[in-house]
């Protein structure tokens, strides 16, 4: 049997005032975020408790609350941001790895997003 796993968050929407230029400061925007958590959910799979696993509640509500606290230049800054306070409410957690889009970014073109996937990987 698997010694590890994954819990996955995907497209959370979430509306902040991330961002280099002026106008997305002021005028703020939609950014996505999907959340690979590495964890060992054997003890969940076998109890079937949600003491034993990460509470997906409890770790958007962390993240909303991370990526809006304050306001980053940079998308790297923000993953960052997110992937600390994941670590600090869930010890069982290894790794995070995040995916940041912005769905409509200020330049002049016509694309899907931009955006920028991380791996943090926990020390110690």
């Amino acid at each position: 049997m698997s010694e590890t796993g994954r819990i996955l968050i995907e497209k959370l929407d979430i509306y902040a005032y991330h961002g280099f230029f002026s106008e997305e400061e002021r005028l703020g925007q939609r950014f996505l975020l999907d959340l690979v958590l590495d964890v060992d959910l054997r003890a969940a799979a076998a109890s079937d408790r949600l003491a034993d696993t990460v509470d997906y509640g409890r770790a958007v509500a962390i993240v909303t609350e991370a990526f809006t606290a304050r306001r980053y230049h940079l998308l790297e800054g923000a993953a960052r941001s997110v992937a600390v306070a994941i670590f600090d409410a869930f010890p069982p957690v290894d790794a995070v790895e995040v995916t940041l889009r912005k769905p409509a970014p200020p330049i002049p073109a016509t694309l899907g997003s931009v955006g920028i996937q991380l791996r943090f990987q926990r020390e110690g």
